[in-house]
């Protein structure tokens, strides 16, 4: 069985003062939590967390787990954990306030056991323990669970986090460097204060998405208002459907306000539909260890996108009179086709501009409530296919020159 230790005991001020360093929040997340998900991650069946009891700060910790399939244990006492840990299963041990990289913790400890170092002076510098002259303890180890076994032989006060440390040293444990990038790149860090912890925050948080430019203004604000509330919706995590779960919503009251009529109303509510599933792809993208990759994250990603198109042209389809409705139709179809046409080419800020499509319902609003809706679209798609046209003539001139040598 692999068991997993974690601490969240000891407060961040040397006078005793101040929050426990393990509950020093990330995005919403404490440093426990983001241990434990990786704990999860790597096969732990059962987690022991010493913290003072199963209070508020606790109970969540409880509840993922159990919610996991794996079994909670909060303890006072390095003593009591003997019952817990057998000498065959494999310890996962985190030091207090730690967050790791999950895919490197993955490649450094899935297989074999050793304790994660980094070179001592970069070490000492972000907070971690020396262990011996040239090496700092990077805050987590793997270690046979024999090295519970000799905490008995220690004062019954002793921390066991530090103690199975030195169990696993002084029993001439492999040493596992950890890739210096992980360090410099704020991807694994010790959280010692809140400052730590707001640093680390905000380098998280962009690491992981990178806001689109103020060529597609209303995506672009989407992303900044995503960031700057993803601490309270990544808190609990089912916050984060909300966006997507309003998305969606306006996208079906702009299908019943063009059915009755009411074009204006329908793509203001377009717009808002696909500002917030905007909003939701941003905060899924934050929810996620790793990005999305092969034929299943490209569908995920891009079903909010069809989605909204699929909307406009149904929309327009709804509000088109019946005896224009082909025209109008085709005309909704061949500006959609342009725009994403435009958004392949990747020609720099003409490819941003066509992704907003919570702008383009915004900006056919004021042309629906003055009847100039149809040559809005016709507009659109006109714009689209004179771009496409003079990027395909620029793109084969060049080939032309290529040839040529």
């Amino acid at each position: 069985m692999r068991v997993a230790i974690l601490s969240a005991i000891h407060p961040t001020g040397d006078d005793g003062e101040g929050p426990v360093r393990g509950h020093l929040t990330v995005a919403g997340r404490s440093a426990a939590a983001f241990q434990l998900d990786l704990a999860l991650r790597l096969g732990c069946e059962r987690i022991v967390c010493f913290a003072e009891g199963l209070d508020e700060a606790v109970l969540p910790l409880l509840h993922h787990a159990e919610q996991a399939g794996a079994s909670f244990h909060a303890l006072g006492s390095a003593r009591a954990l003997s019952g817990l840990v057998k000498a065959q299963d494999d310890l996962f041990v985190f030091a207090e306030g730690v967050v790791p990289d999950p895919l490197a913790a993955g490649e450094l400890l899935a297989e074999r056991p050793g304790i994660v170092t980094l070179p001592a002076e970069a070490g000492l510098e972000a907070g971690f323990e020396r262990i011996d002259r040239d090496h700092a303890w990077a805050g987590l180890a793997r270690l046979p669970g024999s090295a519970v076994e000799r905490l008995a032989e220690m004062p019954i006060d002793v921390d066991a986090v530090p103690a199975l440390l030195r169990v696993g040293l002084q029993s001439g444990m492999r040493l596992v460097p950890l890739p210096r990038a992980s360090l410099v790149e704020r991807r694994w860090t010790l959280l010692r204060d809140e400052r730590d912890a707001q640093s680390f925050e905000a380098a998280w948080l962009h690491r992981r998405i990178v806001p689109t430019s103020f060529a597609a203004p209303a995506y672009a604000t989407a992303d900044r208002i995503s960031l700057a509330f993803a601490p309270r919706f990544l808190a609990r995590r089912g916050r984060a459907l909300l966006p997507f779960a309003g998305g969606f919503l306006g996208l079906g009251g702009a299908l019943l306000a063009a059915h009755g009529q009411m074009a204006a109303v329908a793509f203001g509510l377009l717009a808002v539909g696909a500002f917030l599933l905007r909003m939701g792809l941003t905060l899924g993208a934050l929810l996620r260890d790793e990005p999305m990759r092969g034929w299943s994250g490209r569908l995920l990603r891009a079903v909010p996108g069809l989605a909204v198109d699929a909307a406009i042209l149904a929309v327009v389809a709804l509000v088109a009179p019946s005896a224009a409705l082909a025209a109008w139709v085709f005309a909704g179809l061949v500006a959609l086709l342009a725009l994403r046409a435009t958004q392949r080419a990747g020609a720099g800020v003409a490819s941003v501009v066509a992704t907003d499509r919570a702008a383009l319902a915004a900006l056919l609003v004021p042309c629906a409530a003055t009847g100039q809706l149809l040559p809005a679209i016709q507009a659109i798609a006109l714009i689209g296919l004179v771009f496409l046209a003079s990027n395909c003539r620029a793109s084969t001139d060049n080939a032309d020159l290529t040839m040529s040598r």
